[in-house]
């Protein structure tokens, strides 16, 4: 990849944005009648667990990998468990990101039963729980979705097939004192874990580097390097057959900019030879992205065992949805979380830097603002998830 060609077309003015209209693409989106999930379940579908899954699996997710395996136990019962096929052993060593990813799964499924007309009774680790450094094949959780006509659904369900994650430049948008303490407050009354915000312009020069040096860090080694870009999908023909990662749309790239990086630019042969350029793009970029942003939040936890980590997941999907609600912008950026040990003495900088006890562990890292919204990332076919 040519770095500056790459720079040059990702900042193409108004002119190409004109052009784009003339382009004959689809800024991203799936030419596939599903629409990759986006539209939820099929009107056909009459099996309520396939229902409930179809919103499932559009919860936010770790690099969206979707690590999840579902198997079927009875009418209107189901267990989840990781895919041991689906996990990032460079960045996420311990599996406390694929545990996250479990998390967000359930409480998407929950709002989405309650919006169907279900209570979602979840029993976590119903064969026992397994340490936080070791992934065990028993089910994270079991399920059955009990009919009731008492349910009332759950005003985020509104929102599920317009949750995203926006990878866009914030313009350094500050969230309100009423909007932040509108997410404060739902954070107290519906999340188990605290939410710390904060919008300073010295805590934003402190994001600024630490979150940068992070990413720096990450893409140092070629194995963390190359399992992002396993992940990355360079044309849409990778998004077509593997229906999972991210790409350039989700940078919020489209139009002729998009067709132009896919056709001219990426290439997976070139990038996984020599990802250098790869590797500098996403430190300029995560560096951009921070320095237009004001407002950040974190979700911490005094433990870290899964159960820990699967209720963070359902607290971040949850604020998720409720900044969808809010019309902001929101995106995680957790490379300074991560435990392999290049990384933690710039995370005890960061807890210090925070003033974060450094016993707590902190799930979740993201920044709040404002931005058009980017195209969805793409989803698996339901049906691949399910195992007899």
């Amino acid at each position: 990849m040519n770095r500056r060609n790459f720079i040059k077309i990702v900042g193409l003015g108004a002119g190409a944005a004109a052009l784009s209209s003339a382009v004959i693409i689809n800024n991203g989106r799936s030419n596939s009648s599903d629409n990759f999930g986006w539209n939820g379940p099929d009107s056909s579908e009459t099996d309520i667990r396939m229902q409930v899954l179809s919103y499932a699996i559009l919860c936010p997710n770790a690099h969206n990998i979707q690590p999840w395996v579902v198997k079927m136990t009875g009418a209107n019962r189901f267990d989840l468990l990781v895919d041991p096929d689906r996990l990032l052993p460079e960045t996420d060593p311990i599996h406390r990101q694929i545990h996250i990813s479990q998390g967000t799964f359930l409480e998407t499924l929950a709002i989405a039963a309650s919006g169907l007309g279900y209570e979602a009774k979840i029993d976590y680790f119903p064969q026992g729980m397994y340490s936080n450094t070791e992934l065990v094949d028993k089910p994270v959780a079991s399920i059955e979705l009990i009919k009731s006509d008492k349910i009332t659904p759950d005003p985020l369900f509104a929102f599920l097939l317009t949750r995203h994650s926006n990878k866009r430049e914030y313009g350094n948008y500050s969230l309100s004192p009423a909007e932040m303490a509108n997410l404060q407050t739902f954070a107290v009354e519906q999340c188990s874990y605290p939410l710390t915000i904060t919008s300073s312009s010295e805590d934003k020069l402190k994001f600024e580097k630490i979150l940068t040096e992070a990413m720096q860090i990450e893409v140092n080694d070629r194995g963390r390097s190359h399992e992002t870009i396993a992940l990355f999908r360079f044309d849409q023909d990778e998004v077509n057959k593997y229906r999972d990662g991210f790409g350039v749309s989700q940078a919020g790239l489209t139009g002729i900019k998009k067709l132009m990086v896919e056709n001219f630019v990426l290439s997976r042969e070139k990038t996984e030879q020599d990802s250098t350029e790869f590797d500098q793009q996403a430190v300029i970029m995560a560096q951009k992205t921070v320095s237009t942003t004001e407002t950040f939040g974190w979700i911490s936890s005094k433990g870290n065992s899964r159960l820990d980590q699967v209720i963070v997941g359902r607290d971040y999907c949850r604020l998720n949805l409720k900044t969808t609600a809010m019309g902001l912008a929101q995106h995680p950026m957790s490379q300074v979380l991560q435990e392999y040990s290049d990384m933690l003495p710039l995370q005890a900088e960061f807890k210090q830097a925070f003033g974060i006890d450094e016993s707590k562990t902190v799930q979740m890292l993201f920044r709040l603002g404002k931005a058009e919204k980017t195209p969805h990332g793409p989803r698996r076919l339901v049906s691949e998830l399910v195992k007899s």
